[in-house]
């Protein structure tokens, strides 16, 4: 992308941002706000580095993608200072547990080319690794601007983002050309990204880093305790709790000790999770507020970076985001402990889970369907263990 195109993109982006930026700013707890706004700027708090190591700055949006790049820091960190930004509230608690000390994590300034070079000059990076698919014209344009080469790592383009992306191929292409290297998890990433204007000897296919998390998490001592058999249902959005919790109701008359998990997607959701519940007439329990000791037969879970290891307590896994268009969850958490995973029929952001599906490593089904599944699997021990 040249000078010109990038100032007047950077006056829509300003135009539009002074109409987000109070509702953005609404919605996060008074005590981060001042933060928030000050490292959208791109004005860091670095500490100097005595031992002169080599920077590398790596940014994940979310959840997903910080998880994702966990090995890649952890290898990265033996050789070189790796700072880490993200987008999301929740991105940045579950950073926050592998990268340590605030000096090295922060948010992804606002796309503006004067917030990218601040932070550039601040970190002085010899790297920016971009995990997924993150296309921010500034931030893709404004490093190599400045010398420092951009990597993007573990890309992935599902259907609806090619089809969104190709529709502006023209610009696109121009933003993606300072692009070193794509690396992507699969063939298909891999073609569409050389469709949508990367120089073909730039692509790579390099698989998913998310094999390579190494052991799954371990089971919180709650959830393993939790009455047997329990149902996790994982990164729920807007119309699938109520579909769970239709579910749980109806299977509870025959299964009087099923328990339930409901791991909505974002934290910030439990109460309205919490209202689901109480017009359901049930009963309750919030991760946050578990009594110890306690053994609550169903807990809203409200906390950041948990879920991982709650599958492990879970006879039925429900992955969230595939009831509703949402493109689907991380199937690859709970397959990790091998156990029953149940999706809807949205999984496009995980192309890999044909080959679960396919296999019989987990179930896809409608949400009209969710409750006579789910009843089969409880009344077939046999093969709940074999799936």
């Amino acid at each position: 992308m040249n000078r010109l195109l990038l100032s007047i993109y950077n006056l829509f982006y300003l135009t539009a941002a002074v109409f987000v930026l109070p509702h953005e700013l609404r919605k996060r707890p008074k005590a981060r706000r001042g933060i928030w706004f000050k490292e959208r700027l791109g004005r860091l708090s670095v500490l100097e580095d005595e031992g002169n190591r080599r920077r590398v700055w790596v940014h994940a949006v979310s959840v997903g993608e910080s998880i994702a790049a966990r090995p890649l820091v952890r290898a990265l960190r033996d050789e070189t200072e790796v700072f880490f930004s993200t987008v999301t509230d929740t991105g940045r608690e579950v950073a926050g547990g592998f990268i340590g000390d605030d000096h090295h994590l922060f948010y992804l300034p606002f796309d503006l080319s004067f917030s990218v070079r601040s932070v550039v000059s601040k970190i002085k990076p010899s790297l920016l690794i971009v995990m997924e698919t993150e296309i921010w014209p500034s931030l893709l344009t404004v490093p190599p601007m400045m010398g420092v080469p951009v990597v993007m790592v573990n890309g992935r383009i599902s259907d609806k983002s090619f089809d969104n992306y190709m529709r502006f191929r023209f610009l696109i292409r121009k933003v993606i050309s300072r692009v070193s290297r794509f690396c992507m998890q699969s063939e298909g990433d891999a073609e569409r990204i050389i469709a949508i204007g990367a120089p073909p000897e730039r692509v790579t296919v390099t698989g998913n880093l998310k094999f390579d998390s190494g052991s799954p998490p371990p089971v919180p001592d709650w959830a393993a305790s939790m009455p047997k058999p329990l149902i996790v249902a994982g990164s729920t959005h807007p119309g699938e709790e109520e579909l769970v919790i239709e579910a749980f109701k109806r299977l509870k008359s025959t299964h009087p000790s099923l328990s339930l998990i409901i791991a909505p997607r974002h934290p910030e959701r439990a109460e309205e999770v919490e209202k689901l519940l109480k017009e359901a007439g049930f009963d309750y329990s919030r991760r946050t507020e578990l009594k110890e000791g306690s053994t609550p037969d169903l807990v809203i879970l409200d906390t950041v970076g948990e879920l991982g290891g709650v599958y492990g307590a879970g006879d039925i896994c429900i992955v969230g985001g595939s009831f509703v268009p949402r493109g689907g969850h991380n199937i690859l958490e709970p397959a990790s402990f091998g156990k029953v995973i149940l999706t809807g029929h949205h999984m496009e952001n995980f192309p890999l889970s044909e080959e679960f599906f396919s296999r019989g490593g987990a179930y896809r089904v409608r949400a009209e369907e969710l409750f006579e599944k789910i009843d089969s699997l409880l009344k077939d021990r046999k093969m709940r263990e074999e799936s």
